[in-house]
């Protein structure tokens, strides 16, 4: 295994030219001692030096294959590291990518929902307690524009007109009630948007139902009187 900070490649060859140029050494040593049996004749070797031949050869077949053994070995790991980093390197992606949709998606809920709180102030309608805060208010400079007042001469004596006029008694004011109040509708219903805006139809109408039981106009409360 090469040391920190060295160069794999590089301590790799140094060891590969280290293995060859042993083998290199026992091969020509070898082959001095071969060529000098040859000189002294194929018959002069002996047994031990017969055997210290063979010995040498093995030497040197295991010297090679130690080698290869190890140019392989060095080889298989570098190709390990590189899919190693590789597989490191992968899943930071995938992650980061999977982030990115995410806010993306966060990014477009929050869009819409602005969207529909901005689309629910533009058609805002009047909740049920504005609305009946709305129907109990009276409209007090309606009321006494429309009701006589005693404090000019002319109103007291209209004042008087109204409370002392004497009129026939309506024996069947419920068969009037219906048109009285078509019509009480009708003319009312106008200001009654001007004044109180924003209302559902439903609401005017309650509206000027709870108003039309104190009218005038409406001949029960004749009756009542």
């Amino acid at each position: 295994m090469p040391k920190k900070g060295e160069n794999s490649k590089a301590v790799e060859a140094r060891s590969r030219k280290e293995d060859n140029k042993r083998a290199a050494s026992d091969k020509a040593a070898t082959a001095a001692e071969d060529r000098e049996w040859a000189a002294a004749g194929e018959g002069a070797k002996s047994k031990a030096q017969a055997k210290k031949q063979e010995q040498a050869q093995q030497r040197e077949q295991a010297a090679a294959k130690k080698a290869e053994a190890k140019r392989l070995a060095e080889e298989e790991e570098a190709s390990l590291s590189s899919a190693s980093k590789a597989a490191v390197k992968r899943p930071a992606s995938k992650v980061t990518s999977h982030q990115l949709q995410l806010q993306k998606e966060a990014d477009k809920r929050e869009q819409d929902e602005k969207a529909k709180q901005a689309q629910k102030a533009a058609k805002r309608e009047v909740s049920e307690d504005d609305y009946d805060s709305l129907v109990a208010v009276p409209n007090i400079n309606r009321q006494a524009d429309e009701e006589p007042s005693a404090r000019t001469v002319e109103g007291a004596i209209s004042l008087l007109s109204v409370n002392d006029a004497s009129e026939p008694e309506d024996r069947h004011p419920e068969r009037r009630a219906k048109a009285a109040f078509a019509a009480y509708q009708e003319r009312e219903l106008p200001q009654l948007k001007l004044d109180r805006p924003g209302l559902k139809h439903s609401q005017y109408k309650d509206a000027l139902w709870k108003q039309w039981q104190k009218a005038p106009e409406n001949p029960m409360n004749r009756v009542a009187s």
